[in-house]
């Protein structure tokens, strides 16, 4: 099901224009990946999706109820803001309240009946594991949890979209998978996500659907998959071990369609020109002079690659 479309999307601030032509539709369950460059436009994309701001030019339509056709989100957001929830890239919670009384006070802003309110927050005090710091005030909390904290404050009303500002940000690697991980729960109770993060390794394997911003435009969305094809053809990248033969394999494959060579002592990594014509000329070379590879490996273009790639163009 269509939750939001941008159609035509353009955002101007004065004679600054930050988007242009954006068309992007998020349906329901989906989990999209924002990726861009710092000041590409992407928390302010956020920003038109969530309808905090109002676009200069094109629509953004919100389908929340099959019985009416599309609404302007900015138009009717006193009327569905209980249908999203954002967490911004900075704290959002008041340090000097307790997990306990912020999570009551978000709640409170979205007129819930007392029970349910209690019971949304008993559940998310026993998923985000802040059951047990409930009573502690969120300036004592680590970074870890109060980055916790501020997600359940965003959830405590149950929206059917979530929109998050770099969820990630200043936490270390165990840290973001865990973060990760939870925002993956969220999405299988049923939530929508929408996040704008520079953990492209991470946003890989979460999200189901991308959009690359980049010099004011969508450069690309949609399926992650759909994406990649394009980059297939010439971006494949090969991995082997060679072993005691590595010098002799490098001067093969100095004779073959290969961009570049990446020694990394106990393995070379390839980027061909052509991959099967590097991989047909190598496979025949190691089986004319007999040699033995320990180890090979053809990878696919990651995001992170295909990000590098698009954003490198003028």
């Amino acid at each position: 099901m269509k939750l939001i479309e941008l159609r035509g999307v353009g955002k101007s601030f004065g004679k600054n224009g930050i988007l242009q032509d954006v068309n992007i539709i998020i349906e329901e369950g989906d989990i999209w990946g924002i990726i861009g460059r710092s000041g590409s436009g992407k928390t302010t994309l956020l920003n038109l999706i969530a309808g905090f701001l109002e676009p200069s030019s094109g629509e953004v339509l919100h389908s929340f109820k099959v019985t009416e056709g599309p609404k302007s989100m900015h138009a009717n957001l006193h009327r569905i803001k209980d249908q999203i929830g954002y967490a911004p890239q900075h704290n959002s919670f008041y340090p000097k309240l307790t997990v306990m009384e912020n999570l009551l006070h978000f709640g409170q802003l979205y007129n819930l009946p007392k029970e349910t309110l209690q019971n949304n927050i008993k559940g998310l005090l026993q998923a985000t594991e802040l059951a047990i710091h409930q009573n502690k005030l969120a300036e004592h909390l680590s970074g870890g949890m109060q980055k916790r904290l501020d997600l359940a404050c965003s959830l405590v009303h149950k929206p059917r979209i979530l929109v998050l500002d770099e969820p990630t940000a200043d936490l270390d690697s165990v840290l973001q998978k865990d973060i990760m991980n939870f925002l993956a729960q969220v999405n299988k109770q049923g939530v929508t996500l929408i996040i704008a993060s520079h953990h492209l390794d991470l946003m890989e394997k979460v999200c189901n659907k991308v959009a690359i911003v980049h010099q004011g435009r969508v450069h690309s969305n949609g399926y992650l998959e759909e994406i990649r094809k394009p980059f297939l053809k010439d971006n494949f990248t090969i991995s082997l071990s060679p072993g005691e033969n590595k010098e002799r394999f490098i001067s093969i494959l100095k004779t073959l369609p290969v961009d570049k060579i990446i020694d990394r002592q106990q393995h070379l990594i390839i980027h061909p020109k052509n991959i099967l014509k590097t991989i047909t000329g190598l496979l025949t070379m190691i089986q004319d002079e007999n040699l033995y590879l320990h180890d090979l490996d053809i990878r696919r273009p990651s995001l992170d690659e295909i990000f590098e790639t698009i954003t490198q163009e003028k």
